[in-house]
Protein backbone atom coordinates (compact mmCIF):
# COMPACT_ATOMS: atom_id res chain seq x y z
CA UNK A 1 0.00 0.00 0.00
CA UNK A 2 1.69 3.28 -1.15
CA UNK A 3 2.12 5.62 1.85
CA UNK A 4 2.70 8.62 -0.25
CA UNK A 5 0.74 10.66 -2.34
CA UNK A 6 1.59 13.51 -4.67
CA UNK A 7 -1.39 15.82 -4.04
CA UNK A 8 0.15 18.89 -6.26
CA UNK A 9 -2.22 18.55 -9.19
CA UNK A 10 -4.94 19.42 -6.64
CA UNK A 11 -5.64 23.56 -7.27
CA UNK A 12 -6.22 25.43 -3.56
CA UNK A 13 -10.02 26.32 -3.48
CA UNK A 14 -12.08 28.44 -0.83
CA UNK A 15 -13.53 26.72 2.14
CA UNK A 16 -16.74 26.50 0.49
CA UNK A 17 -15.54 24.12 -2.33
CA UNK A 18 -16.93 20.73 -2.13
CA UNK A 19 -15.25 17.21 -2.89
CA UNK A 20 -16.40 13.99 -4.52
CA UNK A 21 -14.63 10.98 -3.54
CA UNK A 22 -13.47 8.49 -6.52
CA UNK A 23 -12.60 4.89 -5.55
CA UNK A 24 -10.36 2.76 -7.64
CA UNK A 25 -11.94 -0.40 -8.40
CA UNK A 26 -8.88 -2.04 -8.86
CA UNK A 27 -7.45 -1.06 -5.70
CA UNK A 28 -10.24 -0.02 -2.84
CA UNK A 29 -7.86 0.95 -1.09
CA UNK A 30 -6.23 3.77 -3.08
CA UNK A 31 -8.67 7.05 -3.02
CA UNK A 32 -8.09 9.74 -5.09
CA UNK A 33 -9.81 13.02 -4.47
CA UNK A 34 -11.42 15.87 -7.61
CA UNK A 35 -13.21 19.03 -7.05
CA UNK A 36 -16.75 19.02 -7.61
CA UNK A 37 -16.68 22.44 -9.27
CA UNK A 38 -14.10 24.52 -10.86
CA UNK A 39 -12.17 27.28 -9.17
CA UNK A 40 -14.03 29.69 -10.77
CA UNK A 41 -17.51 27.94 -10.50
CA UNK A 42 -16.40 28.56 -6.77
CA UNK A 43 -15.44 31.89 -6.25
CA UNK A 44 -17.15 34.19 -4.21
CA UNK A 45 -18.26 36.32 -7.32
CA UNK A 46 -20.06 33.29 -8.65
CA UNK A 47 -21.89 32.30 -5.05
CA UNK A 48 -22.44 36.49 -5.11
CA UNK A 49 -24.26 36.22 -8.72
CA UNK A 50 -25.78 33.07 -7.98
CA UNK A 51 -27.47 34.30 -4.88
CA UNK A 52 -28.60 37.59 -6.81
CA UNK A 53 -29.90 35.45 -9.58
CA UNK A 54 -32.08 33.71 -6.98
CA UNK A 55 -33.48 36.70 -5.16
CA UNK A 56 -34.53 38.17 -8.80
CA UNK A 57 -36.62 34.80 -9.42
CA UNK A 58 -38.28 35.01 -6.08
CA UNK A 59 -39.17 38.63 -6.08
CA UNK A 60 -40.22 37.86 -9.29
CA UNK A 61 -42.43 34.79 -8.39
CA UNK A 62 -44.22 37.16 -5.49
CA UNK A 63 -44.42 40.03 -7.54
CA UNK A 64 -46.40 37.81 -10.30
CA UNK A 65 -48.37 36.41 -7.46
CA UNK A 66 -49.65 40.23 -6.10
CA UNK A 67 -50.16 40.93 -9.63
CA UNK A 68 -52.58 38.02 -9.76
CA UNK A 69 -54.49 38.91 -6.79
CA UNK A 70 -55.12 42.36 -7.90
CA UNK A 71 -56.40 41.45 -11.40
CA UNK A 72 -58.77 38.93 -9.65
CA UNK A 73 -59.99 41.31 -7.42
CA UNK A 74 -60.17 44.10 -9.96
CA UNK A 75 -62.36 41.64 -11.89
CA UNK A 76 -64.75 40.12 -9.41
CA UNK A 77 -65.32 44.10 -8.30
CA UNK A 78 -66.19 44.52 -11.84
CA UNK A 79 -68.51 41.81 -11.71
CA UNK A 80 -70.26 42.76 -9.02
CA UNK A 81 -70.61 46.31 -9.94
CA UNK A 82 -71.87 44.89 -13.09
CA UNK A 83 -74.28 42.80 -11.48
CA UNK A 84 -75.53 45.59 -9.48
CA UNK A 85 -75.86 47.93 -12.33
CA UNK A 86 -77.99 45.53 -14.28
CA UNK A 87 -80.41 45.04 -10.81
CA UNK A 88 -80.74 48.84 -10.72
CA UNK A 89 -81.31 49.03 -14.19
CA UNK A 90 -84.26 46.19 -14.26
CA UNK A 91 -85.95 48.09 -11.36
CA UNK A 92 -85.89 51.41 -13.01
CA UNK A 93 -87.33 50.34 -16.45
CA UNK A 94 -90.26 48.22 -14.25
CA UNK A 95 -91.89 50.41 -11.57
CA UNK A 96 -94.71 49.12 -11.40
CA UNK A 97 -93.31 45.51 -9.92
CA UNK A 98 -90.94 47.64 -7.22
CA UNK A 99 -94.28 48.87 -5.49
CA UNK A 100 -95.55 45.95 -4.96
CA UNK A 101 -92.61 44.03 -3.57
CA UNK A 102 -90.06 46.75 -1.14
CA UNK A 103 -86.49 46.28 -0.37
CA UNK A 104 -86.62 47.61 3.20
CA UNK A 105 -89.53 48.90 5.80
CA UNK A 106 -88.36 52.43 4.25
CA UNK A 107 -89.58 51.69 1.12
CA UNK A 108 -92.96 50.01 2.39
CA UNK A 109 -93.74 52.85 5.19
CA UNK A 110 -93.39 55.79 2.72
CA UNK A 111 -95.24 54.24 -0.79
CA UNK A 112 -92.02 54.08 -2.57
CA UNK A 113 -90.59 57.20 -1.86
CA UNK A 114 -87.42 56.73 0.10
CA UNK A 115 -85.23 53.95 -1.67
CA UNK A 116 -82.09 54.44 -0.43
CA UNK A 117 -82.09 54.52 4.04
CA UNK A 118 -81.60 51.00 5.54
CA UNK A 119 -83.93 49.28 7.78
CA UNK A 120 -81.54 50.24 11.12
CA UNK A 121 -81.92 53.71 10.31
CA UNK A 122 -85.60 53.80 9.57
CA UNK A 123 -86.18 51.79 12.88
CA UNK A 124 -84.12 54.40 14.53
CA UNK A 125 -86.08 57.33 13.03
CA UNK A 126 -89.62 56.12 14.00
CA UNK A 127 -88.29 55.42 17.71
CA UNK A 128 -87.50 59.49 17.32
CA UNK A 129 -90.97 60.25 15.54
CA UNK A 130 -92.86 58.20 18.35
CA UNK A 131 -90.98 59.98 21.07
CA UNK A 132 -91.76 63.67 19.79
CA UNK A 133 -95.29 62.78 19.26
CA UNK A 134 -95.61 61.70 22.44
CA UNK A 135 -93.71 64.73 24.00
CA UNK A 136 -96.27 66.39 22.03
CA UNK A 137 -99.42 63.98 23.15
CA UNK A 138 -98.14 65.16 26.68
CA UNK A 139 -98.63 68.61 26.53
CA UNK A 140 -101.79 68.49 24.74
CA UNK A 141 -102.93 66.26 28.06
CA UNK A 142 -101.70 69.30 30.26
CA UNK A 143 -103.84 71.17 31.68
CA UNK A 144 -101.73 74.29 32.10
CA UNK A 145 -100.26 73.69 28.57
CA UNK A 146 -102.75 76.95 26.27
CA UNK A 147 -103.50 74.13 24.11
CA UNK A 148 -107.17 74.76 24.28
CA UNK A 149 -107.14 77.93 22.12
CA UNK A 150 -110.08 79.70 23.48
CA UNK A 151 -107.61 80.36 26.33
CA UNK A 152 -107.16 84.26 26.58
CA UNK A 153 -103.81 84.05 27.99
CA UNK A 154 -101.99 82.29 24.95
CA UNK A 155 -98.37 83.82 23.95
CA UNK A 156 -98.35 82.89 20.09
CA UNK A 157 -94.21 83.39 20.23
CA UNK A 158 -94.38 80.75 23.67
CA UNK A 159 -96.75 78.26 22.32
CA UNK A 160 -95.26 78.06 18.86
CA UNK A 161 -91.43 77.50 20.80
CA UNK A 162 -92.95 74.74 22.62
CA UNK A 163 -95.39 72.66 20.35
CA UNK A 164 -95.56 70.98 16.85
CA UNK A 165 -91.51 70.65 16.37
CA UNK A 166 -89.86 68.64 13.55
CA UNK A 167 -90.73 64.82 13.89
CA UNK A 168 -88.97 63.34 10.92
CA UNK A 169 -85.74 65.28 9.94
CA UNK A 170 -85.27 65.09 6.13
CA UNK A 171 -81.72 64.64 5.52
CA UNK A 172 -82.66 65.54 1.58
CA UNK A 173 -84.11 68.45 2.24
CA UNK A 174 -83.31 71.55 -0.29
CA UNK A 175 -85.00 74.59 -0.19
CA UNK A 176 -86.44 75.51 -3.55
CA UNK A 177 -88.00 79.69 -3.96
CA UNK A 178 -88.03 79.73 0.10
CA UNK A 179 -89.88 76.85 0.88
CA UNK A 180 -88.52 73.21 2.26
CA UNK A 181 -89.14 70.31 0.33
CA UNK A 182 -88.53 66.77 1.37
CA UNK A 183 -86.57 65.01 -1.38
CA UNK A 184 -87.46 66.70 -4.26
CA UNK A 185 -84.61 64.70 -6.44
CA UNK A 186 -86.89 61.60 -5.45
CA UNK A 187 -89.92 63.47 -6.81
CA UNK A 188 -88.59 63.66 -10.37
CA UNK A 189 -86.55 60.35 -10.39
CA UNK A 190 -90.18 58.95 -10.47
CA UNK A 191 -91.70 61.06 -13.20
CA UNK A 192 -88.86 59.63 -15.05
CA UNK A 193 -89.65 56.25 -14.20
CA UNK A 194 -92.95 56.59 -15.30
CA UNK A 195 -92.47 58.43 -18.22
CA UNK A 196 -89.65 56.00 -19.35
CA UNK A 197 -92.32 53.19 -18.76
CA UNK A 198 -94.52 54.77 -21.22
CA UNK A 199 -97.33 56.51 -18.49
CA UNK A 200 -98.20 59.74 -17.07
CA UNK A 201 -95.57 61.54 -15.05
CA UNK A 202 -97.21 62.03 -11.61
CA UNK A 203 -95.06 65.28 -10.63
CA UNK A 204 -97.70 67.82 -10.49
CA UNK A 205 -96.58 70.48 -8.20
CA UNK A 206 -99.47 73.63 -7.14
CA UNK A 207 -98.64 76.71 -5.40
CA UNK A 208 -100.70 79.29 -4.27
CA UNK A 209 -99.92 82.44 -2.63
CA UNK A 210 -96.76 83.77 -1.40
CA UNK A 211 -93.68 83.82 -3.97
CA UNK A 212 -95.48 81.37 -6.10
CA UNK A 213 -93.78 82.20 -9.38
CA UNK A 214 -90.58 82.42 -8.21
CA UNK A 215 -91.03 78.66 -6.29
CA UNK A 216 -92.16 77.40 -9.07
CA UNK A 217 -89.99 78.58 -12.10
CA UNK A 218 -86.98 77.23 -9.58
CA UNK A 219 -88.34 74.21 -9.14
CA UNK A 220 -88.88 73.46 -13.03
CA UNK A 221 -85.38 74.30 -13.17
CA UNK A 222 -84.27 71.91 -10.40
CA UNK A 223 -86.80 69.22 -12.46
CA UNK A 224 -84.70 69.92 -15.83
CA UNK A 225 -81.35 69.58 -14.04
CA UNK A 226 -82.02 65.88 -12.33
CA UNK A 227 -83.93 64.87 -15.70
CA UNK A 228 -80.86 65.03 -17.52
CA UNK A 229 -79.22 63.61 -14.97
CA UNK A 230 -81.66 60.73 -15.36
CA UNK A 231 -81.30 60.95 -19.08
CA UNK A 232 -84.80 63.10 -19.68
CA UNK A 233 -84.04 66.13 -22.04
CA UNK A 234 -88.22 67.02 -21.93
CA UNK A 235 -89.41 68.51 -18.68
CA UNK A 236 -91.10 65.70 -16.21
CA UNK A 237 -92.91 67.60 -13.97
CA UNK A 238 -95.52 70.03 -14.38
CA UNK A 239 -96.25 72.97 -11.52
CA UNK A 240 -99.25 74.73 -11.79
CA UNK A 241 -99.70 78.36 -10.13
CA UNK A 242 -103.45 79.61 -8.56
CA UNK A 243 -103.51 83.64 -8.66
CA UNK A 244 -106.66 85.35 -9.20
CA UNK A 245 -104.75 89.05 -8.27
CA UNK A 246 -102.47 88.22 -10.51
CA UNK A 247 -101.22 91.24 -12.52
CA UNK A 248 -98.89 89.79 -15.34
CA UNK A 249 -98.13 86.46 -16.20
CA UNK A 250 -94.25 84.95 -16.60
CA UNK A 251 -92.81 84.03 -19.63
CA UNK A 252 -94.64 81.27 -21.00
CA UNK A 253 -92.47 77.91 -20.76
CA UNK A 254 -92.59 74.22 -20.80
CA UNK A 255 -94.14 72.78 -17.36
CA UNK A 256 -95.49 75.91 -15.99
CA UNK A 257 -99.31 76.60 -16.33
CA UNK A 258 -101.08 80.19 -14.40
CA UNK A 259 -104.47 79.52 -13.46
CA UNK A 260 -106.77 82.87 -12.59
CA UNK A 261 -108.06 81.54 -9.40
CA UNK A 262 -107.65 81.11 -5.66
CA UNK A 263 -108.78 77.91 -3.62
CA UNK A 264 -111.58 78.16 -0.88
CA UNK A 265 -111.97 76.08 2.13
CA UNK A 266 -115.27 73.64 0.70
CA UNK A 267 -117.08 73.59 4.73
CA UNK A 268 -117.29 77.32 4.03
CA UNK A 269 -119.43 79.63 1.45
CA UNK A 270 -117.52 80.98 -1.73
CA UNK A 271 -116.01 84.26 -1.42
CA UNK A 272 -117.43 86.86 -4.04
CA UNK A 273 -115.26 88.62 -5.48
CA UNK A 274 -115.75 90.94 -8.63
CA UNK A 275 -112.93 89.53 -11.37
CA UNK A 276 -112.87 89.99 -14.93
CA UNK A 277 -110.93 86.29 -15.18
CA UNK A 278 -114.32 84.78 -13.86
CA UNK A 279 -114.92 81.97 -11.17
CA UNK A 280 -111.55 83.41 -9.00
CA UNK A 281 -112.30 81.03 -6.10
CA UNK A 282 -113.03 77.00 -6.56
CA UNK A 283 -112.42 74.07 -3.99
CA UNK A 284 -109.32 71.74 -4.12
CA UNK A 285 -111.33 69.35 -5.26
CA UNK A 286 -113.00 71.24 -7.85
CA UNK A 287 -109.41 72.05 -8.85
CA UNK A 288 -108.40 69.15 -9.12
CA UNK A 289 -111.51 67.76 -10.95
CA UNK A 290 -111.28 70.70 -13.87
CA UNK A 291 -107.31 69.96 -14.57
CA UNK A 292 -108.41 66.57 -14.78
CA UNK A 293 -106.05 65.08 -11.77
CA UNK A 294 -108.47 64.09 -9.55
CA UNK A 295 -107.59 60.05 -9.94
CA UNK A 296 -103.46 61.79 -9.77
CA UNK A 297 -101.31 62.23 -6.37
CA UNK A 298 -99.94 65.48 -5.79
CA UNK A 299 -96.26 65.41 -5.03
CA UNK A 300 -96.44 69.27 -3.56
CA UNK A 301 -99.27 71.44 -2.80
CA UNK A 302 -97.50 74.67 -1.59
CA UNK A 303 -100.11 77.19 0.35
CA UNK A 304 -99.84 80.69 1.35
CA UNK A 305 -103.08 81.93 2.26
CA UNK A 306 -102.88 84.57 4.55
CA UNK A 307 -105.41 81.95 7.43
CA UNK A 308 -107.12 79.98 5.11
CA UNK A 309 -104.90 77.29 5.65
CA UNK A 310 -107.09 77.07 9.60
CA UNK A 311 -109.69 75.72 6.95
CA UNK A 312 -108.97 74.25 4.23
CA UNK A 313 -106.80 71.37 6.34
CA UNK A 314 -110.09 69.36 6.07
CA UNK A 315 -110.04 69.33 2.36
CA UNK A 316 -106.40 67.78 2.02
CA UNK A 317 -106.93 65.25 4.83
CA UNK A 318 -110.15 64.00 2.83
CA UNK A 319 -109.02 63.65 -0.35
CA UNK A 320 -108.97 59.79 -1.72
CA UNK A 321 -105.58 60.58 -3.57
CA UNK A 322 -103.48 61.79 -1.38
CA UNK A 323 -100.85 65.01 -1.55
CA UNK A 324 -97.68 63.70 -0.92
CA UNK A 325 -96.10 66.75 0.53
CA UNK A 326 -97.55 69.88 1.90
CA UNK A 327 -95.99 73.20 2.48
CA UNK A 328 -97.80 76.01 4.14
CA UNK A 329 -97.39 79.24 6.21
CA UNK A 330 -99.57 79.84 9.65
CA UNK A 331 -100.10 82.96 11.41
CA UNK A 332 -101.01 83.39 14.84
CA UNK A 333 -102.62 80.72 16.93
CA UNK A 334 -106.08 80.54 15.67
CA UNK A 335 -109.23 78.73 17.16
CA UNK A 336 -108.62 76.00 14.57
CA UNK A 337 -104.38 75.73 15.23
CA UNK A 338 -104.40 72.64 17.41
CA UNK A 339 -107.31 70.75 15.52
CA UNK A 340 -105.28 71.13 12.14
CA UNK A 341 -102.19 69.91 13.53
CA UNK A 342 -104.07 66.98 15.04
CA UNK A 343 -105.79 66.54 11.49
CA UNK A 344 -102.65 66.44 10.17
CA UNK A 345 -100.82 63.80 12.45
CA UNK A 346 -104.33 61.26 11.84
CA UNK A 347 -103.73 61.52 8.34
CA UNK A 348 -100.50 60.18 8.04
CA UNK A 349 -97.89 63.49 8.36
CA UNK A 350 -95.30 64.16 9.85
CA UNK A 351 -93.49 67.42 10.18
CA UNK A 352 -90.41 67.82 8.25
CA UNK A 353 -89.75 71.49 8.42
CA UNK A 354 -90.33 74.10 10.56
CA UNK A 355 -89.02 77.63 10.70
CA UNK A 356 -90.39 81.02 11.80
CA UNK A 357 -90.62 83.58 9.38
CA UNK A 358 -88.16 86.92 9.32
CA UNK A 359 -90.92 89.51 9.97
CA UNK A 360 -93.53 87.48 11.61
CA UNK A 361 -92.67 88.67 14.92
CA UNK A 362 -92.52 85.14 16.39
CA UNK A 363 -96.49 84.41 15.41
CA UNK A 364 -95.77 83.30 11.28
CA UNK A 365 -94.52 79.79 10.78
CA UNK A 366 -93.40 77.95 7.15
CA UNK A 367 -94.05 73.96 7.70
CA UNK A 368 -93.40 71.59 5.63
CA UNK A 369 -95.41 68.12 5.96
CA UNK A 370 -94.44 64.52 4.31
CA UNK A 371 -97.13 62.07 4.37
CA UNK A 372 -96.20 58.63 5.33
CA UNK A 373 -98.07 54.96 5.11
CA UNK A 374 -100.42 54.00 8.24
CA UNK A 375 -97.20 51.01 8.79
CA UNK A 376 -95.02 53.64 10.08
CA UNK A 377 -96.95 54.76 13.09
CA UNK A 378 -98.30 51.02 14.11
CA UNK A 379 -96.93 50.67 17.12
CA UNK A 380 -95.64 46.88 16.72
CA UNK A 381 -93.04 48.41 14.37
CA UNK A 382 -91.94 51.43 16.08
Amino acid sequence: MPTNHDYSYIPVLPSVTHYSRRINTTNPDTIQFRPRYSAEESSEEAYRLDLRNRLYQLRKRRALALFSFILSALVIGMAIRLNNFLSETHETNSPDTRTSSYDNRAMSDSGGFFDNISNEEWDQRKEETKAILHKQDLLNADASNPSSEGNANIEPRLWWLNNWNVSFPCSQEVPIGHKFICNPFRIVSLGVERVKAKKESDCIIYASGGNDIEFGEQFLDYAVARGMELGMTSQVCEVHIFSPNMQAEPDHRDGLFIHRWGFYPSSKQKPIVNSTFGDSFKTLEETLKELNHLEKSLSVLALDCEGCEWDIYHDVSSLSFPIHQLVIQVHGVSGQTQSMFAAMKSGGYVITHKETEPHGNGEVYDYSFLRLSRSYFDERKI
